[in-house]
């Protein structure tokens, strides 16, 4: 953490960025960051290569954020937060920020071979949104409800509405501190888990639809495909979170969800409960996350990839 607070008393203009495809902890991190920064004095601004997704557009300076970094020499440092790998940040992306010298990486993914000058990597965080609640307690920083919400809905996300085993008593006491500060509980709740549209329950009903068990119900795994999105009107942004129905069956210690994207890829979400480690199996295909949250990506089409990858799945579990 010291030399990240380094790098910040150094520099005056930064580009925060995080993952394609983001999430709560994505979002959250990159505006708390951007709102920190400038609180400090210096000029930041907030980057993501793919748009916001709705649940977290109520986030104060949601609008704010770009999606293309056309003039990289404007600035001195570049912070990647919630970014398990460089590349996680987008291709276009990544391509202008190694124009920038100093690139910091902020994280709380599994990952052996961490990115960035410096890097913090700490993956006992329950999430970057953590890590960077305790960098503003180091720098002194108050909060202010704007950063608290952001913060919050961090820690809410990525622990699974307070459910997920990365809950523990530091993350119910930050939480507490965030709530003390300004975040409301309720509306924030309210804003990610109950705002969905008709088109995003449509394509969610598709996808059960496809829901298969294996290994006495230990294995979930369901679809999503390139026709269900049109039906639906809808985008991958839209389908955040549907992992989590499988994962809530009790008897499930595994989930798959296979989204079949335009670029001929499949992703491959990962879910798990018990002793199963999803990080460790995804990292076998170059992919990463969290033990309880992970994912990867693979060239092919949606039906074989579907078969082999269950199968892949059933010899990882039965030997867990």
């Amino acid at each position: 953490m010291r030399d990240i607070v380094e790098v910040v008393e150094r520099c005056d203009r930064f580009v925060v960025a995080t993952h394609v495809r983001p999430d709560g902890d994505a979002i959250g991190s990159v505006l708390a960051l951007t709102y920190m920064l400038r609180k400090l004095g210096k000029t930041a601004d907030p980057y993501c290569q793919d748009a916001v997704p709705p649940a977290q557009a109520f986030l104060p300076g949601s609008s704010e954020i770009r999606h293309r970094l056309n003039k990289p020499d404007h600035y001195a440092a570049a912070v990647l937060v919630d970014c398990g790998s460089y590349l996680r940040v987008g291709d276009d992306l990544a391509k202008s920020i190694r124009a920038i010298a100093t690139v910091v990486n902020i994280d709380h993914h599994v990952n052996d071979s961490p990115f960035g000058n410096p890097y913090w990597v700490d993956s006992t965080a329950s999430s970057t949104c953590e890590m960077l609640y305790r960098l503003g307690a180091h720098l002194r920083l108050a909060l202010d409800p704007d950063i608290a919400t952001q913060l919050y809905t961090g820690l809410l996300t990525d622990t699974g509405s307070f459910r997920f085993s990365n809950t523990n008593q530091t993350v119910l006491q930050i939480a507490a501190s965030l709530v003390a500060a300004g975040a409301q509980p309720a509306y924030i709740a309210e804003q990610i888990y109950e705002s969905a549209s008709p088109e995003s329950m449509q394509l969610l009903a598709r996808m059960l639809a496809t829901i298969d068990f294996a290994a006495d119900n230990r294995l979930a795994t369901a679809e999503l495909t390139r026709q269900m999105f049109e039906e639906t009107d809808t985008t991958p942004v839209n389908s955040e979170g549907f992992i989590n129905h499988l994962r809530s069956v009790k008897s499930v210690e595994l989930a798959m969800l296979f989204r079949e994207d335009a670029n001929g890829k499949i992703h491959v979400s990962l879910r798990s409960k018990g002793a199963v480690d999803v990080a460790a199996f995804a990292q076998r295909f170059d992919g990463g996350g969290h033990r309880r949250a992970a994912a990867f990506r693979v060239a092919g089409s949606l039906p074989r990839t579907r078969v082999e990858f269950t199968r892949q799945a059933l010899a990882y579990l039965l030997g867990a």
